[in-house]
């Protein structure tokens, strides 16, 4: 049985410091629910999607952050405009919103505005136009939600930024 890994596969992290950045997610996961409990934000799945956007497309990047909260806050947008056309049984908002949604993909797809129309983007109008989510979420909520995310995991990756010292860069072969 072999244990290395593939060319594209991350290299493995020793068990004791997974062990403890595990229990950092955890850690940082319960203080964004308690926060959303406490603030009475219910619909906490966005500042996670937001998170998880932000962390697998940019690695965290406090440069990105921006980004995926504006690409995020966009998508949610056109989400919003479908889900009140459909609720209000208003045609020609929904076919607007499906235009918007055709040109930021055209937009992603050709590179352009790539500061709302992103990766993020796309994620949130995929995940928050399924018919469960469509069917009776309150989208204010969703775009509080999203903002408590930016700001909370912000904070945190910031700080944390400020603990830990970046890894050091693999040489040059």
């Amino acid at each position: 049985m072999s244990t290395s890994t593939g060319a594209g596969a991350p290299p493995q992290m020793p068990l004791g410091q997974a062990a403890i950045v595990t229990l950092g997610v955890i850690v940082l996961i319960a203080g964004f629910v308690a926060l959303g409990a406490w603030l009475h934000v219910t619909p906490l799945y966005a500042g996670f999607l937001l998170l998880w956007a932000w962390s697998a497309l940019h690695e965290l990047s406090m440069k990105a952050l921006p980004g995926a909260l504006i690409g995020a806050l966009t998508g949610a947008g056109m989400s919003f405009l479908l889900q009140t056309g459909a609720a209000t049984g208003n045609t020609a908002l929904i076919i607007a919103a499906l235009l918007l949604m055709v040109v930021a993909l055209f937009l992603v797809v050709a590179g352009r505005a790539a500061l709302a129309c992103n990766q993020s983007t796309m994620l949130f109008i995929t995940v928050l136009n399924a018919p469960v989510i469509q069917a009776g979420e309150d989208f204010r909520q969703v775009i509080v939600a999203i903002a408590l995310g930016a700001v909370w995991f912000g904070i945190v990756a910031w700080v944390i930024s400020r603990i830990v010292p970046a890894p050091a860069a693999a040489p040059a072969s």
